[in-house]
């Protein structure tokens, strides 16, 4: 076999593997429903139950989107908290969920 067979071959399983692996065997589901239930115990301890994480999908990928109302400081935190959940690689805010300004107090 030629080099350029063999290389085709190799691409050709790699991508039959990938599809069956996020597919019928279900490993990508497996991984998003992990992960999303591990950030939503983080959100629970922290008494946040309006905010949602959510991992982002078509393609999936291991970003965590967060949305709902929070003020900077929990913006920032939560990020780098739910940065260290496993197979989580990145946090990101949706784009669309506005930061809550701090109550001032008198």
């Amino acid at each position: 076999m030629s080099k350029r067979i063999t290389l085709l071959l190799g691409i050709a399983a790699t991508i039959g593997f990938t599809a069956l692996w996020h597919g019928p065997l279900g490993a990508g589901e497996r991984l998003v429903a992990q992960s999303e239930a591990s950030a939503r115990r983080t959100l629970d301890y922290y008494e946040l139950p309006m905010v949602q994480a959510h991992m982002q999908r078509g393609p999936l990928a291991r970003r965590l989107i967060l949305s709902g109302p929070a003020d900077d400081f929990q913006r920032t935190e939560l990020v780098r908290i739910l940065d260290e959940t496993p197979g989580v690689l990145e946090v990101r805010w949706d784009p669309g969920s506005l930061p809550q300004e701090g109550r001032q107090t008198r």
